[in-house]
């Protein structure tokens, strides 16, 4: 069976991270993977982290299976970091996955079971994944104009300009913040102006959102999400926490639905919150409420 199979094409980031190792000037900077690393070039673990680890290591007492859904602390923190209250919460789904593209592979998987083949619209350019990921979830893919070369802005006239063709067919996956790879991102005025196309034609946003805090600041880069799901009857967003905390070994990520309204599930069928690793980053980000002077 496997002798059917061909070798996947080279991932650039690797190759760029064997010339970096290889390369001797001492004033080199590895800017190939969005990993946070201090002066010396180490990604250290935070504070609040090892705090956090702690305090799971001691008071764990057990290791059984949470649920589907995954951990109810977990998913309340992540609502409330990336989402407060921009919208009913009685019409959110959310549930755990590993990491950011786990969550963008989740959701994927789920636009084309509502809507088979439906065509994702990516940005021009956009993260690597995203695109295999669409594709191999059996969905169509076409681009929107983004990124300027010459003023290494949005294209957003242009951008504007084709999202406003769309339809209840299309889905816009729009970067939350922190384009990757250009770092050219929306306004808040343009993150309106968005939000209202998508609220006029019916399109549906996927939010990609896996740097959030690493712009401007935790509550401008959430702007643009909020304004979006603020304005829209439905959305998806696929966050990763792994960049806002440094926990990128864990994987920490969420799937995030929101709907037309509350339906017929509740949120209170989610399992009850227990001691496990992925509380990781609920329990970390409540230290460092409790201790702000700790970096």
């Amino acid at each position: 069976m496997f002798e059917t199979l061909s070798k996947a094409p080279g991932d650039k980031i690797p190759a760029l991270m064997g010339e970096y190792a290889a390369d001797p000037r001492s004033t080199k900077i590895d800017l190939g993977v969005g990993v946070y690393k201090d002066e010396k070039g180490v990604t250290p673990v935070m504070s609040a982290v090892r705090k956090a680890e702690q305090r799971i290591l001691e008071n764990e007492k057990t290791k059984t299976y949470l649920g589907i859904a995954g951990n109810k602390g977990f998913s309340a923190a992540v609502l409330d970091l990336a989402l407060a209250d921009s919208v009913d919460r009685s019409r959110v789904r959310i549930a755990r996955a590993p990491g950011g593209t786990g969550s963008l592979w989740v959701l994927m998987q789920l636009i084309n079971r509502a809507g088979p083949g439906a065509t994702v619209w990516l940005s021009d350019p956009t993260w690597p994944n995203h695109n295999p990921i669409a594709e191999n979830s059996g969905l169509k893919v076409e681009k929107y104009p983004y990124f300027d070369a010459e003023t290494r802005g949005v294209k957003f006239a242009e951008m504007l300009a084709t999202l406003d063709r769309l339809g209840r067919d299309d889905v816009v996956l729009l970067h939350g913040c922190c384009h990757n790879p250009t770092g050219a991102n929306l306004t808040p005025d343009q993150w309106d102006k968005v939000a209202a196309s998508l609220a006029r034609t019916g399109a549906l946003p996927f939010i990609d959102l896996a740097y959030l805090g690493f712009g401007d600041g935790l509550l401008e880069d959430a702007y643009g999400t909020r304004k979006v799901i603020a304005s829209v009857p439905e959305a998806l967003v696929a966050f990763s926490g792994s960049k806002n905390f440094g926990l990128y070994r864990e994987r920490i990520g969420a799937a995030i639905l929101i709907a037309k309204d509350a339906g017929p599930s509740r949120r209170d069928q989610f399992p009850a919150p227990q001691h496990h690793p992925w509380r990781l980053f609920a329990t970390a980000r409540s230290w460092c409420r409790d201790h702000p002077r700790h970096p």
